[in-house]
């Protein structure tokens, strides 16, 4: 047991030792996954932000590296807070005039107050001890002000420099004096730092520094550490009794202490109570809407600040700058309400206002016109609602279509549909003059159409006065008709459909298309034209008109000079007597390697071999093949990915159905026979991009599948296939060996045969370089009898086995 205890003790030892070693070194090491921030000691967050600083890194660029070596997002932020506080708390003593070293200040943090509001709607003023950016925090560096009255604990730093110099560092004692050395006691405490300096510059010329009455000797006096005050804080959210600074201002205590209670606290009457007395009545709105922050004023010992409950508060929504609720003092109207607001917005209907009323029963509800804002002045629980001028136009007119300026139109009184062309810069050359539609609302809010002659409206023979809201659209004759366009395709460099001109040619038609390729015969152009019949009464078997043109295949100006039509369709043909070259490959084991251009269509392997200088002395000729590349559609590929779909679920091998969809094809080449006979049918005729590939002689014959121990095996000459099946460890128990099959160097597949319902077995040959394959049986689950189908069966089953003994018994008589 006590061997345990040790064991248990070393660990835990070890444990904490690395993890104190990471914790201190978290730039060096690799992983960080496991580091916990919560477990770091002041020390070494200390020595990590050491490490920074010496290494000129960020903290943003500490946390980049953090994340990188796998430290978790939440242990990142925990890291950020830590070194942040630190780095805060460092300066603050390494700076001596900060505050909390030079001035001793120990008050409260300044931090936010989220304080959510009672409803959707928060209430003006919240923000200002909501934000973070807006802390008050006192500023402590500045430079002391003349009126600071001086008091117990404060701190005066004497800097005497010219013909004489010292310095002393003096402490107002509670007795309200300073004890200078040589010089005596001076009381300074009430005084304000100005007055005190100038008793303090007055003693010392008395006595041992008559220099300085002279001028050849000066003084500075600031403050040093500076005392705290107690300040009482009243209906705020965090109420009570705080010690802060002397420097600390009104709105530095009421940010601190989180501003007034959002559901009953005042913005706008904060009392300031000094000595018994309200000193000043503050209203924040001042601040925030004009900025003014003379109610600022900095607090003295024992300072009260009452927040009382609010008077009236009101909520202005809709149309304006800054929705919300605002307190409303006695006195100020609806103009105010909406200036707190920040006014209008561009959307707003200005008219009159919505005012939802509180009764002593029930509500009300007032429409407010303009002319009342200022006479109008808001009660308790009034709800104000600014709604949005109207989606409508009081004299709006549109025109559409083919003029020059389209658009939306001023509705001038006796304007006609002459004039409102005319402003819109005219007709254009396309317009249809013989009819234009004017789209016209009536009074009951029903549509009408009028149509109009727009030669008559623009000739002023004919013409309408237009009224609010009219819609005027002039067509173009293009709208009125095909869009008129030839198609050109076949052996041209960008064949497609192009717009139709007047006196369009077909040489003009094959300049736009680039003309010719190479391939082409421009002998041999095909122009098919679109049958019409204008009676609509002839009947005819065709349906199109097909023209052979020859043109100049150089485009020039003689030739091309066929005229076209609309929504002819040319067709260039290519030159029978044109041959791109052809190649095919051939590698592995023949004498000369490589690529090889296909001389003539009927080219054969035997012909590749022959060119190729025929084979090395290592080649292996009954394991050549030839593999070509499927020209598949997508169609084809479809098909071909069902079907090996189909044999995978009837239990067949996958590598079957793999060769089926397979992007090429692997060809065995009968080299005996080809060499034997060249135009024997194993012949192959070769297409572009064959490659013939003639390997290397194997003496190994490889077994795969469903045996003990997959492998490869020397070829023995004579061995059949059991053998090298028994050298694999024999078939194992998921074998079907009634299926097995092997696959020849050159691609070629022979499978067992079997006789008499498989007791006789022949297996195929094997050579060099072959690959046994022994597939897997494919159980299918048997569906189990239910119940019923039991009973039923055994049914069945008696009533046979009673016929059949009442056939034996009769047999018997």
């Amino acid at each position: 047991m006590r061997f345990l205890k040790r064991v248990v003790f070393f660990l835990v030892l070890v444990c904490l030792v690395s993890y104190t070693v990471a914790a201190q070194d978290l730039l060096k090491s690799a992983d960080l996954s496991h580091i916990k921030v919560d477990q770091l000691s002041e020390t070494d967050i200390a020595k990590l932000q050491q490490q920074l600083k010496s290494s000129g890194l960020t903290v943003a660029q500490a946390e980049q590296l953090a994340a990188s070596k796998g430290m978790p997002q939440v242990e990142i932020i925990k890291l950020r807070e830590r070194l942040t506080r630190k780095e805060t708390a460092t300066d603050s003593q390494a700076d001596p005039a900060a505050a909390g070293n030079l001035r001793g200040q120990t008050t409260n943090e300044y931090q936010s107050i989220e304080k959510a509001a009672p409803g959707k709607i928060s209430v003006f003023g919240a923000q200002l001890f909501t934000t973070a950016s807006l802390s008050f925090e006192p500023n402590l560096r500045i430079a002391t002000p003349v009126d600071y009255i001086l008091g117990p604990d404060d701190e005066l730093l004497l800097n005497i420099y010219g013909v004489q110099e010292a310095s002393f560092r003096l402490l107002v004692q509670p007795e309200g004096i300073v004890t200078i050395p040589q010089v005596g006691l001076i009381h300074v405490a009430g005084l304000p730092f100005e007055e005190a300096s100038k008793q303090i510059k007055d003693k010392l010329a008395r006595t041992v520094y008559r220099s300085m009455s002279t001028g050849a000797t000066n003084m500075s006096i600031t403050l040093g550490k500076i005392k705290s005050i107690h300040v009482t804080i009243l209906g705020a959210t965090k109420p009570g009794n705080y010690t802060v600074s002397s420097l600390t201002t009104l709105f530095n205590a009421l940010y601190l202490a989180g501003g007034p209670d959002n559901n009953i606290g005042s913005y706008r009457e904060i009392e300031l109570i000094r000595s018994n007395k309200i000193y000043r009545t503050v209203d924040l709105y001042e601040f925030l809407t004009l900025g003014n922050a003379k109610d600022n004023v900095l607090l003295k010992e024992g300072d009260v600040i009452n927040i009382p409950v609010y008077k009236n508060r009101v909520t202005i929504t809709g149309q304006v700058k800054r929705p919300g609720t605002y307190e409303i003092l006695e006195g100020e109207n609806t103009e105010k309400l909406i200036f707190y607001a920040g006014g209008f917005n561009e959307q707003a209907y200005t008219a009159s206002l919505k005012i939802t009323r509180l009764t002593d029963k029930q509500r009300s509800v007032k429409d407010l016109s303009r002319t009342q804002f200022k006479t109008y002045f808001p009660g308790k629980g009034d709800e104000f609602l600014v709604s949005a001028i109207l989606d409508k136009y009081e004299n709006r007119i549109r025109i559409n279509g083919a003029i020059y300026r389209e658009g939306q139109y001023e509705l001038t009184p006796g304007l006609t549909l002459g004039g409102l062309i005319k402003k819109a810069d005219g007709v254009k050359p396309d317009a249809f003059l013989q009819r234009g539609l004017l789209t016209r609302t009536r009074d009951d809010q029903t549509i009408e159409t009028i149509p109009f002659s727009v030669r008559s409206a623009i000739n002023g023979d004919s013409d309408i006065v237009l009224k609010k809201e009219d819609i005027i659209n002039i067509a173009s004759i293009f709208d009125l008709r095909d869009a008129l366009s030839v198609t050109i395709n076949g052996e041209v460099h960008k064949p497609g459909t192009f717009l139709y001109k007047k006196n369009y040619y077909l040489g003009d038609l094959l300049f736009e298309a680039g003309g010719f390729t190479s391939a082409a015969s421009s002998y041999r152009v095909e122009i098919a034209r679109r049958m019409q019949y204008e009676d609509g009464t002839t009947l005819s078997d065709s349906v199109a008109q097909i023209l052979n043109i020859s043109t100049d295949k150089e485009l020039n100006m003689q030739g091309g000079q066929y005229p076209l039509q609309p929504f002819d369709i040319v067709t260039v043909r290519r030159n029978p007597g044109y041959f791109e070259q052809k190649q095919v490959k051939i590698g592995g084991e023949v004498m000369y390697p490589g690529t090889y251009t296909i001389q003539s269509k009927k080219e054969k392997v035997s012909d590749l071999l022959h060119r190729a200088g025929g084979f090395t002395s290592a080649a292996y000729a009954e394991g050549v093949y030839l593999t070509r590349r499927n020209s598949n559609t997508a169609e084809e590929q479809k098909e071909k990915i069902d079907k090996a779909t189909a044999i995978n679920l009837k239990g067949s091998d996958s590598v079957l159905a793999e060769k089926i969809v397979a992007p090429v094809s692997k060809i065995p080449v009968n080299v005996k026979a080809i060499l034997a006979n060249p135009n024997a049918p194993e012949d192959i005729t070769l297409s572009e991009g064959d490659e013939i590939t003639v390997p290397r002689i194997d003496e190994l014959v490889k077994v795969t599948g469903e045996v003990y121990s997959p492998t490869a095996i020397k070829f023995l000459q004579g061995q059949g296939l059991k053998y090298y099946i028994g050298r694999a460890g024999g078939f194992n128990d998921y074998a079907r060996p009634s299926k097995t099959y092997v696959i020849y160097a050159n691609g070629q597949v022979a499978k067992t045969r079997n006789a008499l319902f498989g007791i006789i077995r022949t297996y195929p040959k094997i050579k060099t370089g072959t690959e046994i394959f022994i597939p897997k049986i494919v159980k299918t689950e048997r569906k189990r009898l239910s119940t019923g189908e039991v009973v039923g069966l055994t049914s069945v089953l008696v009533s046979i086995a009673g016929v059949t003994i009442s056939l034996i018994n009769s047999l018997k008589k």
